[in-house]
């Protein structure tokens, strides 16, 4: 899905958008959509927003666990990178 460069740039964005705001939750227009094709169909991510608030259309990031959360058939997983597997 999602090579480990991308993931970790779109951790980053989430990272310093949550310092500078200093408040959560927060909703931003997603920046990635065209950049990061396993983006294309999220229109907005969401920073430490309770999973029962969110869209399925969103990018959820979750400073708890320092990980991005994405929603596939109703349920919300984590995105993990697309080399987990390789030995």
């Amino acid at each position: 899905m999602a090579g480990r460069k991308e993931i970790e740039e779109v951790l980053n964005w989430c990272r310093k958008k949550r310092a500078e705001a200093k408040v959560t939750p927060i909703i931003e227009p997603n920046p990635f959509k065209e950049k990061f094709f396993w983006l294309s169909s999220k229109i907005e991510i969401a920073i430490d927003i309770p999973l029962e608030n969110a869209r399925s259309n969103m990018l959820i990031y979750d400073s708890t666990i320092d990980a991005l959360l994405i929603n596939i058939n109703n349920n919300w997983l984590r995105v993990e990178p697309d080399d987990i597997f390789e030995v």
